[in-house]
This record gives structure tokens, sequence and C-alpha cells, in this order.
């Protein structure tokens, strides 16, 4: 059984859990103020904010891109450490570093989206994620990638041994493809000219199309974040874990 291992310092520096619901529920405007009644105690600062995104539309000649702008509610908690957003068909919750623990965190998830059912009457998911920023900084001013990641790109010797920048990905299906992973590694600015640092992206997604019952979104969650926890360790290498810190009262068989 694989080990189940927590860290005194944790690189989540954000972690992310988001609903898409589907585009033929009706959405009225009033419903952000109506969840936040429900949740101002846990988070009591509120804000609005206009987001871009960039969404693939079917018309006549086929498939297109198209930058939609929408305006979301944001509701903070009193340290702005944790948040809870909602637009049109758009549920987030999300926490910052320094990273609550999953037990906490998957709390945060189900209390928002359980008040957002209260206020919204849905009967099924478009899609959701668990998504994992890692920011890891590495006290070194040259880093050799293999020393410290399994999950990493490898250069042919005919190219520069050191990338001015670089970003490596892979895509993985779960669940005869109910879900996907996608795992991203590339390098990020470094708070010190000393130090390397990398961003290990880890999001684990629902696919288009396929769905699970309202209620089942708990044990769903608990899968997803087994998968990150694992494609996490088996992306790093021990020396990485020596930085993390293992507390190691809290490693424990995997059940």
């Amino acid at each position: 059984m694989a080990e189940i291992r927590k860290y005194v310092n944790p690189p989540a520096a954000e972690v992310i859990c988001e609903f898409r619901f589907p585009e033929d529920l009706p959405w009225d405007m009033t419903y952000p103020g109506m969840l936040y009644a429900h949740l101002k105690d846990a988070y009591p600062k509120r804000d609005q904010r206009y987001v871009r995104e960039v969404v693939m539309l079917l018309g006549p000649e086929g498939l297109r891109e198209e930058i939609v702008v929408s305006e979301r509610s944001i509701f903070l908690t009193e340290d702005e450490g944790c948040a809870v957003q909602v637009g049109p068909r758009l549920l987030s919750v999300s926490c910052q570093r320094p990273y609550v623990h999953w037990e906490a965190f998957s709390e945060k998830i189900l209390e928002g989206f359980d008040r957002f059912r209260e206020v919204i009457s849905i009967d099924a998911i478009g899609t959701m994620n668990l998504r994992y920023v890692n920011l890891i900084e590495i006290p070194e001013r040259e880093v050799t990638l293999s020393d410290y990641f399994a999950f990493y790109p490898t250069l042919p010797p005919e190219l520069p041994r050191v990338p001015a920048g670089f970003i490596t990905g892979c895509e993985f299906a779960f669940h005869d493809n109910r879900d996907n992973c996608r795992v991203e590694l590339t390098d990020a600015v470094p708070e010190s000219t000393e130090n390397n640092a990398f961003l290990l992206n880890i999001d684990y997604y629902l696919t288009e199309g396929e769905s699970i019952p309202l209620d089942g979104v708990a044990d769903w969650l608990e899968i997803a974040h087994t998968h990150v926890r694992d494609i996490f360790e088996a992306c790093i290498k021990d020396p990485l874990r020596d930085l993390f810190v293992l507390r190691e009262e809290a490693a424990a068989p995997a059940r």
C-alpha cells in the first residue's frame, strides 16, 4: 500500500475546486446575493470582478474561439486566504498558501456546493475539477531537474543543457475516461535570485459529457484528491520531500 505523506511546508500555493453547470440552467442576477446571505458568516468580505475567458462556440462555420467577459461575485474569509466565486453557471472554492489540509478544504468545497444547491435549483453538473498549483522553490543557483523531479523534460545532447524556460505536460485518463488529469511542470520566478522556482500544476477534472449524481460529489472529490496526491508524489523525488519536511508522525499506510 502507498504511503500517505504530509508535509510541514507543503508547496501548494493555491488549491481550487470549480463547478460548471449546463448552459440550459436558468440564471438570475440575484443568485449571488442570495448565496452570500448563506455564506457571509464564513466569508464576510465581498467583491465583484470581471473575468475574461476563451470559450469554444459551435456555429454554422464550425468551432470557433470567442472571448467572453463575465461578472463574478467573490466572497472572502476575513484573512482573504480562502474564497468562493460565483458567476453564471459557475461556482469556485479556493484557498491560498498557507495550505489548509485536505479535510478542511473538502469541507469548504462541500459547504459551498450545498449552499449553492439550496439557492439555485440544479439537476446536473456540466464539469468540475480539483486543481493544485504547487510552487516549488529550490535554494540553488543551478538545478539539475532529474535530481529533484521524476517528471521533467528530457533534452537531446544537441540542445543547450539549461533551457532559458520550459513547459512539459501530459494528460492522463482515469475511470474509463470519465476523468482526466492534466500535469504540467514549468519554470517560475523565484523570490530570491539565489534560488530556482518551478510550478507543478495538477488539474484533475470530470470530462465534458460525463456525469456524476449531485449526491456523489463528495465521493468524486475523494477520488480526485487521491489521484492528485499520488501523481504529485510520483512527480517528485526525496530531495524535494526533504525541503517540504515530512511529518513523520502523520505518515500512514493508504487505505
